[in-house]
Parts: C-alpha cells; structure tokens; sequence
C-alpha cells in the first residue's frame, strides 16, 4: 500500500554529508560524527515519537512527501473515527438508560454537528456510511426510482441522460433488451462518462458516484426516452436517492426523542462499523511503523554512528579516496547497511 522514494529517508546518510563538505581531511571527521549524530536522532525520534502529527509544514524534511501525506491521512481518519466512537456510546447508553428526551436530543445534535464536519475531519479518508477510503475518494451509494425495471424491460429503447449543473452535459445508451446485463453495460458506458457507476445486487439496481460529483448528480440528472420507459420530448428528472446513513438517523433523533427505542439498532450498527474501520486502520498504522523503522540509517544506536563515522575519516585520512567515492556514489542503489559492510572491510 505504502510506497517510499528509497532517496528520502528520515536520515539523510552521514556519507553524503562527508561528501558535500568542502573542509580540510582533519576537520571532516568532527563534521561526519556531527551529521551521523544528528541523522541518527532523527531516526530514533521517528522510531518512537509516532503517532506525533509529522505534517509537512512543521517538519519538513522529516519524510518524503508521500509518506507524510499517508501518516497524515491514517491520523486524521483514525482522529475523527475515535471521536465519532465515542460519541456514539454516548448517545447509545443515554437511550439505553432512557435518559430524557431533550438530552437524547442534545447528545444526536453534537453528534450530527461532528459528521457534517466529516469530510474536512477525515481528510476525504471516511465516507457517509463510515467506511474507510485511504486508497480512493468516498463514494456515494444511491438508486433510481423503478431502477429495477428500466434494465428488466425488454423492449429497446434509446435513452439520452442530460446532467446541468455548471455546464450541460449530454450522454445516450442504446438498450437493446437482450438482458439485464446488457442493457447495465449500456448504462454504465452512458453515465460513466459523470463517473456514475451501476452494479445489480440480487434484484436491486444500485449506483455509485463519487462525493464531489454527487451535488449535481442529485439535483440535475435527468432522461429522455422513446415513450416506453420514460416520456418522449422532454427531460425526466430522475431524483437518485441515496443510501441511508446514521445522519439520518440521528435528524430523526433530534426531531423525535421518542422514537429512539427504535432507533437503537441503527445506532449499534454504526458503532459496529466505526469499531471494525479503527480495528483496520491499525494494520495500516502497522505497516507504516515498519517503513518508518526501515527508513533508519542507523539502528543500533549512537555508539555504532561514531564508530562508522570514525571508520570513514580513517580511510579519508589514507588518502583512499577512490575507493571510497566509488563506494558512496552506489550508495543511492544500495542497502546501507551493505555500503556500511563495504566501507568497514576496505
């Protein structure tokens, strides 16, 4: 999942340092023990400062640039899922105790307030239904109304779909009748082209699009027909509709205290939900540990730094310089702890 630029460590090598340095052979190795200090603090403080906020803008040669985007986005996703957990227990042991109806109604709203705010909370990593999207934007989930017929009609028909919104937009599908599938796959080259996306499950025709694109799709998709499934002449506003979520439930919470008993279910489901997102956010924040660990030049702690550090002004000092520059120039291909083998053996 995680990919590193092998050039853009947590500690930049104290042989490059060496390198780059234009003083005198016996002011080097003071130098190079600096660097080799200093880079293996950083790696150490990377090592066990997680889970910090590591952003770009406060530390910004700490990582490369993808792999601060990821912390950063399994943090965020992990923050507002952990809040949204908690919120949940609350507003459920409220009900489960039958606590009165106004402080049902204060616990819902703080909770509805915190998912209006998801997207910006979350990064773009959680979508309506509380699923995680570290890897694609969210997605919206939502049917059309007599879905199910329009693809199980078999008479052919030419349907033009037009989506308004900033700039009107025109898309055909020819339906032929053959079969359910088909006349999906017609479909879906049709409304792709808005990156609307329809599957069938069981007996159920259900789309799919994105969260940007779901304002104009909700508000300004729209068919013509030939008569048989939708009217001849004009434009048919189609009014997709989502899929349901806990915000919905909670509007009804705070304009109906009394119904949470009802209620009650929904709310374990989403907890459910939130639980199982956090559980696999942990593999992830796993794995991003282990390529934070592997980004160390040094591993064993100082003592083995100045001792590389002090091995290297020995050869400088020998005057074996090419060797050495040979040596650090494949050091960009190679392992380090391999470079470091081969500096310790010459």
């Amino acid at each position: 999942m995680i990919q590193v630029n092998p050039h853009a460590g947590a500690a930049a090598p104290a042989t490059a340092s060496i390198l780059a340095s234009k003083a005198p052979i016996a002011h080097r190795s003071a130098g190079a023990t600096n660097a080799v200090l200093s880079s293996t603090q950083a790696a150490q403080k990377a090592t066990t400062a997680y889970p910090d906020r590591p952003l770009i803008s406060s530390e910004p040669m700490r990582y490369n640039v993808q792999l601060n985007q990821q912390i950063t986005a399994v943090q965020q996703a992990d923050g507002f899922l952990q809040e949204t957990e908690k919120k949940v227990l609350q507003l459920n042991h409220l009900i489960t105790r039958r606590a009165a109806g106004s402080e049902v109604a204060r616990q819902a709203e703080s909770l509805q307030k915190l998912l209006t705010r998801r997207e910006q909370l979350s990064a773009g990593t959680v979508d309506r239904q509380l699923q995680l999207s570290l890897q694609s934007k969210p997605t919206v989930n939502f049917s059309l109304q007599d879905g199910t017929a329009l693809l199980l009609n078999e008479q052919p028909e030419l349907l033009t779909f037009s989506l308004a919104g900033r700039q009107r937009s025109i898309s055909a599908a020819e339906l032929d009748g053959s079969s359910p599938q088909q006349n999906l796959l017609r479909l879906n080259q049709a409304l792709g082209k808005w990156g609307i996306h329809g599957q069938i499950n069981g007996s159920q025709l259900n789309f799919q699009v994105s969260e940007q694109q779901w304002p104009e799709v909700s508000q300004h998709l729209s068919v013509q027909g030939g008569g048989e499934r939708y009217p001849q002449g004009q434009f048919y506003p189609l009014k997709p509709q989502r899929e349901s979520a806990l915000e919905e439930t909670l509007q009804q919470l705070v304009q109906s205290p009394a119904s949470a008993g009802s209620l009650l279910g929904t709310l374990e489901q989403s907890l459910e939900t939130v639980t199982r997102q956090r559980r696999n956010l942990q593999g992830t924040r796993t794995r991003v540990q282990q390529r934070i660990d592997s980004m160390a030049t040094f591993k064993d702690g100082p003592a083995t730094a100045i001792r590389a550090s002090e091995d290297l002004s020995n050869l400088l000092r020998k005057g074996d310089f090419s060797t050495v520059s040979q040596a650090l120039a494949g050091q960009a291909n190679v392992r380090g702890a391999r470079v470091r083998n081969v500096l310790a053996g010459s």
